[in-house]
């Protein structure tokens, strides 16, 4: 309890301790002047305070999409397959707001996704035969979102 009440000038992080022991001089330049950060750090923090921003501008958009799935369900295939609100359908949206969106990549498959899905469900709509070959083709896709799921789950609980 003593430890938080302590004034913050007064503490040092243990980033602050490898630094003295690394560069003395620096310390005294910091002590003296001020931190001050580079170009090349100040732009690096602007980009990770945009992409910050942007991942909790689509994290609450995605709750939105959840909360009206009825009537706008942004998982096409998935919808069409099991219904809008299907234990299936609710896992693949878990994975695309925990896993998919958290890297350039997922982001970019989710566009491609958000792209072409609305037009193949059109197609598939009413062909049942159809719409249980796309319930099998998902299978894997839910297997693999569930285990990234659950690891992501067991990493946060360690």
């Amino acid at each position: 309890m003593a430890a938080k009440t302590r004034d913050k000038k007064t503490m040092v992080s243990a980033s602050e301790l490898s630094q003295m022991g690394a560069c003395e001089r620096l310390v005294l330049f910091e002590a003296k002047y001020g931190k001050r950060k580079s170009q090349c750090q100040r732009e690096a923090i602007e980009r990770g305070r945009r992409e910050h921003a942007k991942f909790f501008r689509d994290g609450v958009r995605s709750q939105a999409d959840v909360q009206t799935s009825l009537s706008k369900p942004w998982c096409f295939c998935a919808s069409l397959a099991w219904g809008p609100e299907a234990p299936e359908t609710d896992l693949l949206r878990r994975f695309r707001d925990r896993i998919l969106r958290r890297t350039a990549a997922g982001r970019g498959l989710i566009r491609v996704y958000y792209r072409t899905a609305p037009g193949l469900c059109r197609c598939l709509e009413g062909r049942r035969k159809l719409i249980r070959a796309l319930c099998l083709g998902l299978k894997p896709t839910l297997w693999i979102a569930k285990a990234a799921l659950a690891m992501q789950e067991q990493k946060e609980r360690a």
